[in-house]
């Protein structure tokens, strides 16, 4: 064979290994998993608020309100930005949720496959491998689905190592500068990035002490020393902001302590090597979110490979050793971690450093058995690592259609989203109520529904419709638990049932019902008869935009005032208020009698509102 034919043969096998690649990342994109994971509706909403706000581009905003019952983290402006962008090239709903995380998926694909070739640096064995290893891996399959922010940040940690390399193969400080600016933007995203901050000063260290050999060639110096500027310059600013607001800092970090229950540090790190030795060898993360529970992360032939190609990698200078690195680094963040059991989701940012390890352990063991046997032993690993991507993939399509997938991601939230859309556009705009148990999570729906631009919650959150908090001007689609007993309300208003879904083990789902607008209006009218309505002064650092019933209420000592009336004050660890304010600007005043207490304001709709 000639060498231009060599090479269009390796083309087109790499062409059609990524195009495998990418079909499987957008195979039903919009119908699987059933619906969004509850993290990506929130950062669409989070993101759609930042935007409104004009919130600042050197800064975080939280995924959830701060006194939420379970804070995420911070997540960082920039990143808020560019999840609107999409959000409005989209045109929102499932498609926006599924890009945030579908779009990442296939960048990381691609930046693992430029990172393969050039840790392959030329020879096709490891190569092919790594991009028909990574192509098919149902560990990157599976949270390139849902898993949003954290495979953003592992394609920019790829990217980084590939322009390293690059850079280290050209002696050029352009590229290392590249590195070291990819490096630190990857510090913005998903938390498991913060692992790799030790690695530009690893590096630089590394380097300058190689100098002090005689004859050594002071290039690669130059490399290090662009890279860890250019590292250092983008993330300053973030390090500024986290050392003024070290709480959001933490907020998700920390779990990052072992130790629980008075248990020594040496034995939390024993436990957690037990439990993610088994992730790699015998079973999966029982959590099915996480992928199938029955199968390790990774075929055990390529954990094999892996373990070589990193245990050849430490005894050499040079790209393996970097990959060994990376991949230590976020594996031991993992280890460092509260768990109850290993957490496949979190150690996913090593998974292509592992899979290119997997790649370079092939051929080293190719080189282990001699030109002698080669030909043999190149068809027997080819044989092993067919069967292994095979099995992933097929791996892949059984955790699709697991049933399960319709609770764990949101499924009876997405049906009721698509039958209230269904209901508007056959009958005509109407607000939507969701009452008790109609959702599990009502920012999931709200995520669904709402426009893209818009801050402004797409559905109310209420208690019932004799308790509504605003008057309505339009009929109400009002969704309640499919229950006999919570039928009996909406029917005596006039109501009509339209349609009922998302049965689940242990929740009845839902019935989605129309009521008049008259109706409900004067419904609505009698019930709020019974507030004391605060006119709005036309000044102040509160927005009112909807006149209703707004509650107030503390966590710890809190001196509150509203319009220059006292709400509730002293060091009580608690209180509250419920008033009816008119639409406009009034004056809110607090100020804290101990550190950590948080004012927490619920407006009409049922959503807590950002405070100034």
């Amino acid at each position: 064979m000639t060498e231009r034919a060599r090479r269009a043969l390796l083309g087109a096998t790499l062409l059609a290994l990524l195009g495998l690649g990418l079909a499987l990342r957008l195979f039903r994109w919009s119908e699987l998993p059933p619906g969004p994971w509850i993290d990506e509706a929130l950062a669409l909403r989070a993101a759609r608020i930042a935007s409104a706000a004009g919130a600042p581009l050197v800064g975080t905003s939280p995924l959830q309100p701060p006194d939420a019952g379970f804070v995420n983290f911070w997540v960082t402006n920039p990143v808020l930005r560019g999840i609107s962008a999409i959000d409005r090239a989209t045109g929102g709903g499932i498609a926006a949720i599924r890009a945030i995380s579908i779009g990442p998926s296939l960048l990381l694909l691609l930046g693992a496959a430029a990172l393969a070739g050039q840790a392959s640096a030329g020879r096709t064995l490891p190569f092919l491998a790594a991009c028909a290893l990574l192509s098919t891996s149902s560990w990157l399959l599976s949270t390139g689905r849902w898993g949003w922010l954290a495979v953003a940040t592992s394609a920019l940690v790829v990217l980084a190592a590939a322009a390293a390399l690059q850079a280290a193969r050209r002696f050029s400080r352009g590229w290392g500068a590249v590195a070291g600016a990819l490096l630190g933007l990857s510090a913005w995203g998903y938390p498991s990035a913060w692992a790799l901050l030790p690695l530009p000063l690893l590096v630089l260290a590394e380097e300058g002490r190689r100098q002090r050999a005689p004859g050594r060639d002071r290039r690669f110096l130059g490399l290090a020393a662009a890279g860890f500027f250019a590292w250092a310059l983008v993330t300053a600013p973030l390090a500024i902001h986290y050392a003024k607001y070290p709480e959001r800092a933490l907020a998700r970090t920390r779990e990052l302590s072992s130790p629980r229950n008075g248990e020594s540090l040496t034995s939390a790190l024993f436990r957690n090597a037990v439990s993610y030795t088994k992730l790699f060898t015998i079973g999966g993360d029982p959590n099915e979110r996480h992928g199938d529970p029955g199968r390790p992360v990774l075929p055990v032939a390529v954990t094999a490979l892996a373990v070589l190609g990193a245990a050849c990698g430490l005894r050499r200078r040079g790209v393996a050793r970097l990959l060994v690195t990376i991949a230590g680094l976020l594996l031991l963040a993992s280890l460092v971690a509260v768990e109850d059991s290993a957490n496949a989701f979190r150690t996913s940012p090593a998974a292509p450093f592992l899979i290119v390890l997997a790649a370079l352990g092939a051929e080293r063991l190719v080189e282990a058995f001699g030109p002698s046997r080669r030909s043999f032993v190149v068809t027997a690993l080819t044989l092993v690592l067919a069967a292994s991507a095979l099995l992933d993939t097929a791996g892949f399509l059984r955790w699709l259609s697991s049933p399960r997938l319709y609770g764990a991601f949101g499924g009876p939230e997405r049906d009721l989203a698509d039958a209230v859309s269904t209901e508007i556009a056959r009958r005509g705009p109407a607000d939507v109520l969701l009452g008790p148990a109609a959702a599990r999570n009502a920012s999931v729906v709200d995520a669904l529904l709402q426009p893209p631009g818009s801050a402004a919650p797409a559905v109310r959150q209420g208690t019932g419709l004799t308790e509504l908090r605003y008057v309505p001007t339009r009929d109400l689609l009002f969704a309640d638990a499919a229950t006999a007993e919570r039928s009996a309300e909406p029917r005596g208003l006039g109501a009509v049932a339209i349609v009922s879904g998302g049965v689940l083990a242990g929740h009845p789902g839902w019935t989605l019902w129309r009521v008049p607008a008259k109706r409900v209006a004067e419904i609505a009218r009698t019930h709020l008869e019974g507030f004391q309505r605060i006119p709005a002064p036309g000044a102040g650092n509160l927005l009112v935009a909807e006149e209703g019933l707004y509650t107030f209420a503390s966590r710890g000592g809190l001196d509150v005032s509203l319009d220059g009336g006292v709400v509730f004050g002293g060091a009580r660890p608690a209180g509250g208020l419920t008033a009816l304010l008119a639409a406009g600007r009034h004056e809110l005043a607090v100020r804290k009698l101990v550190p950590d207490a948080i004012l927490r304001v619920t407006g009409p709709d049922g959503f807590v509102l950002p405070l100034p």
